[in-house]
């Protein structure tokens, strides 16, 4: 799969052209402008209102949603383990179209779908990586396997499934290389469905788009369902939004729905490779995960610092293109971030604040390392900011 590379000029023709479309229909809002921008990020799609002269002229209209706290969901859910997920009307009418076609029933990434399938009884097998879902749902129906795996690894599973869900990551490498792995495991005359991301995603979206749906196509007849998937605003993006001077508008991401009646499953050749970046360590701490690289870039001789133009340690971005990203050492799931110059410092303060010590404490704790009081000072009140 290429990721092309295309010019941003085009593409904020046609966003400009999507939003000022919406933005002149009768009742139109931010909110709606947002929502129906098609995958683009909104302080993108606020930029463009404004730069346009139409944001003044528009009503702000239905922002957060009643059930916009994602905080409830413990541990929280974190942008490095690309944990976005979908409404409670999502969930339920995927689950609902899956049921039809199952049992059994394989979701790879798709946690939400999963649990409302065991709940209604129908067997289903979960594969996902993250290593908080079993703490977030405690107990689970016996018709529930789960099965704690990278989905970019081969999945032992002793039997093809007449229906597979997966939700990727929403980049063109990911979907290409759980698709091949969804093929090994659904049989031939069975039902694939899975989620592709929107053409406005990013400047190169729309041959992303196409390039995935023509290897879809190797495997069988291909069906579209347009905006049929929306997912609820994380916590980490409603901080990024509450940042920036845009209105907060939740569940506005949409995607679409591609259903792959498949007659020849092994069409696909070997999946492209998949680079997630750094191996990262992880802590939970009052409910909030920090992610530490394992082999932090250590730009600072401070324990902690913070990074440039992450105003209160907020990386204003939760996309994989922000240069920023590159400097990250530690960061939280309310998507705080820092530098680290002492790794064995930081990991006995999160490790001492996972046993239940307080941020504050922090200072007169006793550090291996042997850190001055000065340090130990500077380190607490870094993580009481980063932490809040």
């Amino acid at each position: 799969m290429t990721d092309h590379s295309v010019s941003d000029t085009p593409y904020r023709r046609r966003l400009d052209e999507r939003v000022t479309t919406i933005a002149t229909t009768p009742g139109a809002t931010i909110g709606s402008v947002i929502r129906g921008s098609r995958g683009a990020f909104p302080t993108l799609v606020y930029e463009r209102l404004r730069e346009r002269g139409i944001a003044d002229r528009l009503p702000t209209g239905d922002l957060e949603p009643a059930d916009a706290p994602d905080a409830a969901r413990t541990p929280e859910l974190h942008p490095l383990d690309y944990e976005w997920y979908f409404t409670e009307d999502t969930a339920t009418t995927i689950a609902n179209a899956l049921a039809e076609r199952g049992p059994p029933v394989l979701c790879l990434g798709a946690p939400t779908v999963a649990s409302r399938l065991a709940r209604r009884g129908v067997s289903v097998t979960l594969v996902d990586r993250s290593e908080q879902l079993a703490e977030r749902a405690a107990t689970q129906p016996a018709s529930l396997r789960f099965l704690q795996q990278d989905v970019h690894e081969p999945v032992a599973l002793e039997s093809a499934y007449p229906v597979a869900f997966f939700d990727p990551p929403w980049y063109p490498e990911h979907t290409e290389a759980w698709l091949y792995r969804a093929c090994q495991h659904v049989r031939p005359g069975g039902r694939l469905s899975f989620v592709l991301f929107p053409p406005l995603t990013r400047p190169g979206a729309t041959e992303q788009r196409r390039d995935l749906l023509e290897t879809a196509r190797r495997v069988g007849s291909v069906s579209v369902d347009e905006d049929a998937v929306a997912y609820r605003t994380p916590a980490f993006e409603r901080r990024v939004l509450r940042n920036s001077e845009v209105p907060v508008v939740g569940n506005w991401r949409t995607a679409d729905l591609v259903h792959v009646d498949v007659s020849d499953p092994a069409a696909l050749s070997d999946p492209p490779a998949v680079d997630d970046g750094p191996d990262w360590e992880t802590f939970v701490t009052n409910g909030q995960v920090v992610k530490l690289r394992r082999e932090v870039v250590g730009e600072t001789t401070d324990v902690l610092a913070p990074i440039e133009s992450c105003d209160g340690y907020v990386l204003p971005s939760v996309s994989r293109r922000d240069a920023r990203r590159q400097h990250v050492d530690l960061w939280t799931s309310r998507n705080r971030v820092a530098r680290v110059g002492d790794r064995t410092a930081v990991v006995e303060a999160l490790r001492s604040l996972e046993r239940g010590t307080a941020v504050s404490e922090l200072s007169t704790a006793e550090f291996s390392a042997g850190l001055s009081a000065e340090r130990r000072d500077a380190l607490a009140t870094q993580f009481a900011a980063i932490l809040e």
